[in-house]
C-alpha cells in the first residue's frame, strides 16, 4: 500500500458510520490516560450528530482519509472567532486519527495540509490544536510539524 494511493477528501454522509467508529477509538484512547476524559454513554450517537452537521455547517469541516472505499483516517476542524486578538479567525483542529497501520507515512500532515487549504479560503490565519496533555504522540506530531503550545487548560473533576 502506497501513502499517495489514499485519497483526502470531503466527509459525506455515507462515510459518517465509519468516521464515527475511529473519533470513538480517539476518545476511548484519551479516556484510557485520563479520567476527566470518561467517554459519555451516548458516545456514538453524539459523535455520530457531530459528524453529521459538519456536512451542514459552515464553521465545521470533516475530511477523511480514503483507501480504496475504506475510510482509514479523519480530521476534524472548526473555525473560531478571535475578537480580541489578531487575526480574527481560527481553525481549530479538534480530532484527528488514523488506523495505527496508516500512521507514519505522511498521512496525518496531508490531512491537516488539506483542511488548512480548505479553511484558508474562509479567512483563517492561524491554525491551533487541541489534545489532552497526556498524549505524548499528539505532542511529538505537532512539534514536529512546527507547532508551540500557546495556552494551557487545567482541570479536576467536581
Amino acid at each position: 500500500m502506497k501513502m499517495e494511493d489514499v485519497k483526502i477528501r470531503e466527509l459525506k454522509k455515507e462515510d459518517v458510520r465509519d468516521a464515527a467508529n475511529l473519533v470513538m477509538r480517539l476518545k476511548r484512547f484519551n479516556s484510557e490516560h485520563d479520567p476527566l476524559f470518561t467517554v459519555s454513554p451516548d458516545l456514538e450517537k453524539n459523535v455520530i450528530e457531530y459528524l453529521e452537521s459538519a456536512i451542514k455547517l459552515e464553521t465545521r469541516d470533516v475530511l477523511v482519509a480514503d483507501f480504496n472505499g475504506k475510510i482509514v483516517g479523519a480530521i476534524m476542524g472548526e473555525i473560531l472567532e478571535r475578537p480580541f486578538y489578531q487575526p480574527g479567525k481560527e481553525l481549530r483542529v479538534t480530532e484527528i486519527y488514523l488506523l495505527p497501520e496508516y500512521r507514519k507515512g505522511g498521512l496525518g500532515k496531508r490531512l491537516l495540509d488539506s483542511l488548512v487549504e480548505k479553511e484558508g479560503v474562509k479567512g483563517c490565519n492561524i491554525l491551533t490544536v487541541e489534545f489532552p496533555s497526556e498524549n505524548l504522540l499528539a505532542h511529538k506530531f505537532y512539534t514536529g510539524l512546527g507547532m508551540r503550545s500557546i495556552m494551557s487548560i487545567y482541570g479536576k473533576k467536581l
